[in-house]
């Protein structure tokens, strides 16, 4: 039980990178062009870091975690995770780019990293966390068959 555990762990972490991929283009690809029209960059970061969340949510729901059904639930926890997550790599962005004097670009990265792996965790184990069977559930809890 705990290898299928791990093992759905490590191919959901691969999916999601492959996913996150996809993600970080539409981010970094919205943040460029509006960084180009000369946006400020906080602004370009709140746009780019959306569109990289409606995105991640969708492909992710699909693939990564296979989640099925109505999607309140996970969409609302989804948006919460991912505005916490936007204020730490906002704030990881403007100490190091305007406390610190590292590159925009360095700074943009590191945040990115930051976020993948306040993303993967919190979608793992909270967004999309599978809901036991009712019966697997009374089990668990210590009822027998007979009990149910």
């Amino acid at each position: 039980m705990k290898s299928n555990t791990i093992r759905d762990s490590l191919r959901s972490f691969i999916i999601f990178g492959l996913v996150g991929i996809v993600n970080t283009g539409v981010d970094v690809g919205v943040f460029a062009l509006l960084t180009w029209w000369q946006l400020p960059w906080l602004i370009a970061q709140v746009f780019a870091y959306g569109c990289g969340v409606m995105n991640s949510f969708l492909m992710n729901r699909k693939w990564t975690f296979k989640q099925q059904g109505a999607l309140t639930k996970g969409l609302l926890r989804f948006v919460l995770l991912n505005l916490v997550t936007l204020g730490v790599t906002s704030a990881c962005m403007l100490l190091m780019h305007e406390q610190l004097g590292v590159s925009l670009w360095i700074s943009k990265g590191a945040a990115t990293l930051l976020g993948v792996v306040l993303n993967f965790v919190g979608s793992r184990w909270w967004v999309f966390r599978a809901e036991p069977h009712p019966l697997e559930e009374a089990e668990r809890r210590g009822y027998t068959k007979g009990e149910i």
